[in-house]
């Protein structure tokens, strides 16, 4: 499934820095396996990207989150 990553980073804007994170997907190896992003709403953690690596989950939680404005 093709990730929309405007679309994610635009959901981790809305929820804020402190309601995004990054975790392991189910059943998978938390150095080596897939990672999906969650973003908490009303207290339940509801997932937005599944099936990335820990690095581009991270990167995106990053970029959604940087406060420093280019140009």
């Amino acid at each position: 499934m093709p990730i929309n990553v405007n679309e994610a980073i635009q959901q981790i804007k809305r929820a804020g820095a402190s309601c995004a994170r990054a975790v392991p997907m189910p059943n998978q190896n938390v150095n080596s396996g897939d990672y999906q992003i969650e973003i908490k709403a009303n207290e339940i953690w509801s997932p937005i990207v599944t099936g990335v690596s820990k690095k581009i989950a991270e990167d995106i939680i990053n970029q959604s989150t940087n406060r420093v404005i280019l140009g």
